[in-house]
């Protein structure tokens, strides 16, 4: 019998189709995009205006096991939502520091190419960096059968950000009695699927359980669990300008030394390991952070997950969110103009600690209000 690259399962005519309206899709006026579509690598021009000492920041992400979970379950518009998911957490990533996101490279290795689904994807990406003041700007889609089963999809991405280097944020300015404010997630965001994926397991019926979410509103379990993850870059771009100059006209705060510093001290994106695994990697090494357990507004969808699991609660607040998708250092005196700045993106910020002496680690005190 006579092969062909189709027959062992690759269509390079479809992978190309597919590639030229990925270039149609990303096309952009952007002067510091140098290449052309198709180009063998990527070209953006390192210009920063008002960014006297730029840093580049970096990172890759990928969406977990959320991404099998969304061919698994399939409903509208599934396969662009994972592919917000990657974007939004890769950004939140990079936030954390102070950075401006720039530009995007995702890949998608899949196990038969359809090119609806891939076109979708690439097509969400690309949205979710636009509406973030980033590019996508190139990436690698491979069609490898034999190596993943057709309809298996595995995606990630990397980011290249931009940030002062005089306006870091990386918990170095956190001061003793700081507040440390939650800001809300909408859900699991990216972390916990394969404890859900047991408990779905556990429950064959699940995912068309309806349960009340915080809104008041019915939901079923499954469109609750794939919501794409919240981005908090638009909300605390604000933030970061203010950040910029320093307080100096708000009688700014000052460290033992008598320098200034800014009133935002550190940013924790909370994903695996939920709070105490995240909020941890900032602090000081003679410094922590004590956290109230019962000021956390737990999602309905966590004490769903808690029943039905039975799940014990140091393995939820290990595993999940809990409903705070990012966590803030700030002033005392800066914490109301900060919760009052997030409301307006209907955020809802609430403090639910604060910075005491210790060795640079998360307590709680209280207890979780299921």
């Amino acid at each position: 019998m006579s092969l062909s690259y189709e027959k062992a399962g690759v269509s390079i005519d479809t992978a190309d189709a597919a590639k030229q309206q990925m270039a149609s899709t990303m096309a952009t006026k952007d002067p510091r995009v140098l290449h052309r579509p198709g180009a063998f690598a990527a070209l953006f021009e390192a210009s920063f205006p008002g960014i006297p000492k730029p840093v580049l920041v970096m990172k890759t992400e990928e969406p977990g096991s959320k991404q099998k979970m969304v061919m698994q379950y399939p409903g509208p518009g599934r396969p662009a939502s994972v592919a917000y998911d990657m974007i939004h957490h890769l950004i939140n990533d990079i936030i954390v520091v102070g950075a401006q996101p720039l530009i995007v490279q995702d890949c998608i290795v899949c196990g038969k190419l359809q090119k609806d689904v891939v076109l979708a994807i690439v097509g969400a990406v690309n949205d979710a960096c636009r509406r973030n003041d980033c590019l996508l700007i190139g990436g690698e889609t491979s069609e490898q059968p034999g190596v993943l089963d057709a309809g298996t999809y595995i995606l990630s991405s990397s980011i290249v950000g931009v940030v002062d280097k005089e306006n870091i944020i990386d918990g170095r300015h956190i001061q003793l009695g700081d507040t440390v404010l939650a800001i809300p997630s909408n859900g699991l965001h990216t972390n916990g699927y394969s404890l859900v994926r047991a408990l779905l397991a556990q429950h064959p019926n699940l995912p068309n359980q309806l349960f009340t979410n915080e809104h008041g509103q019915q939901e079923t379990f499954i469109d609750a669990i794939l919501k794409p993850h919240t981005c908090y870059y638009q909300p605390l771009k604000k933030v970061f300008a203010d950040q910029a100059g320093r307080g100096e006209g708000n009688n700014p705060s000052r460290d033992r030394k008598g320098a200034t510093v800014p009133p935002l001290r550190g940013l924790a994106h909370i994903t695996g390991g939920g709070i105490a695994g995240n909020l941890n990697r900032i602090l000081p090494p003679s410094m922590d952070a004590l956290i109230d357990a019962a000021a956390l507004r737990v999602l309905p969808l966590f004490k769903l997950i808690q029943q039905l699991g039975n799940v014990p609660e140091a393995d939820m607040l290990k595993t999940f969110n809990m409903g705070v998708g990012m966590t803030l250092v700030c002033a005392p005196d800066a914490t109301a103009s900060i919760i009052s700045h997030l409301a307006a993106f209907n955020l809802a910020a609430y403090p639910i600690g604060s910075i005491t002496q210790g060795s640079a680690t998360v307590r709680y005190q209280g207890q979780v209000q299921w």
